[in-house]
């Protein structure tokens, strides 16, 4: 008889003890983080007291085992921009590439590219001309500006 009592009594503390390990709020419990992609980002800067700085900035310097290069066209007719990631020593340490064009009319748009030998990126440019820069992004946690200059439309 004693070892039945202490039987139901061991078998009412483990119930009790799942019973209590279910009953928490979902307050409590963690939320799976949902993957997020990244779409292009426009962004329309000119107003009255801001203006759009057109004028490129030096390139940093990269380590020669980091190097890296990219090719910028515009198309003669419709100014359209292309970027196009060509690789390096460095392309396998390239996590990303951003590209960021500041056209003549003041509208800033800004692109990610991959990694990706003559992976590019497209950018409705203007007739006028349109700064272009250009940062890769390492592994190691370093970004260096590989490129950054004017963009114009070659008159023959």
């Amino acid at each position: 008889m004693r070892k039945t009592v202490s039987l139901l009594v061991v078998l009412c503390l483990v119930l009790l003890t799942f019973g209590a390990a279910c009953t928490s709020s979902p307050a409590d419990q963690t939320a799976t983080p949902t993957p997020v992609t990244t779409q292009p980002t426009k962004a329309v800067v000119p107003t009255a007291t801001q203006v759009v700085d057109l004028e490129p900035k030096p390139t940093d310097v990269v380590p020669t085992q980091k190097m890296v290069t990219v090719d910028v066209d515009k198309d003669p007719i419709y100014g359209t921009i292309t970027v196009t990631f060509r690789g390096g020593k460095g392309q396998y340490a390239v996590t990303k590439l951003t590209a960021k064009a500041t056209l003549a009319t003041g509208e800033i748009i800004t692109k990610d590219l991959p990694p990706e030998v003559n992976a590019e990126a497209e950018f409705p440019g203007t007739t006028g001309s349109d700064r272009i820069e250009v940062t890769a992004y390492y592994n190691d946690g370093t970004s260096y500006r590989i490129y950054d200059k004017l963009s114009e439309i070659k008159r023959q």
